[in-house]
């Protein structure tokens, strides 16, 4: 048995799902990278990956992302985000409200925020096809140092951000029911 040593990345010999397939679970997803020990290389592939992947996810476990954002925090770049996504980052002002839209069940436990308040307010009235129960709009005063991905998605741009200890998401601001 002979081993060949290259310079590639480690993450890309991973097998990748059919282009076809479901996207992959959040959970699963991450773990991939939780037993990696943690360098410099290792936490640039995960903001990179999760750049690439996040708005495909859905129902990404809170405790498990507060983990592995807080584990790769240092290694956290700009140059992660594609070149829309880092052209909307770099337009952010250094503070900005971003809004949240979810149903009132939810308990404002989301990272994701979106920076149009008529989206939030969407998102508040039905997203992921389920009937909306109490619906709100909350508001977040951010600060562009504490923003981990940024999408420029459908030209009205989607914050996600880094949990505690800078930013507290419990501070959020009801702003409005979305009835």
């Amino acid at each position: 048995m002979s081993f060949a040593f290259t310079n590639r990345d480690p993450f890309e010999a991973f097998p990748q799902p059919p282009t076809d397939a479901p996207p992959p679970r959040p959970g699963a997803t991450l773990d991939c990278f939780v037993n990696r020990r943690r360098s410099t290389a290792v936490g640039h592939r995960f903001w990179r990956f999760l750049a690439e992947n996040w708005t495909a996810f859905d129902g990404i476990e809170r405790a498990r992302g507060v983990r592995m954002f807080a584990r790769f925090r240092p290694d956290w770049t700009r140059e992660a985000l594609g070149r829309m996504d880092r052209a909307l980052y770099d337009s952010l002002p250094e503070t900005f409200t971003a809004y949240r839209g979810q149903n009132g069940v939810e308990l404002a436990v989301g990272a994701a925020f979106s920076l149009s308040l008529e989206r939030a307010r969407r998102q508040a009235a039905g997203r992921r096809g389920a009937e909306p129960v109490d619906p709100r709009v909350f508001a977040l005063h951010a600060a562009k140092r504490d923003v981990a991905l940024a999408f420029a998605a459908d030209g009205e741009g989607e914050v996600v951000m880094f949990p505690a200890p800078r930013v507290d998401l419990r501070a959020r601001r009801l702003i409005e029911l979305a009835n």
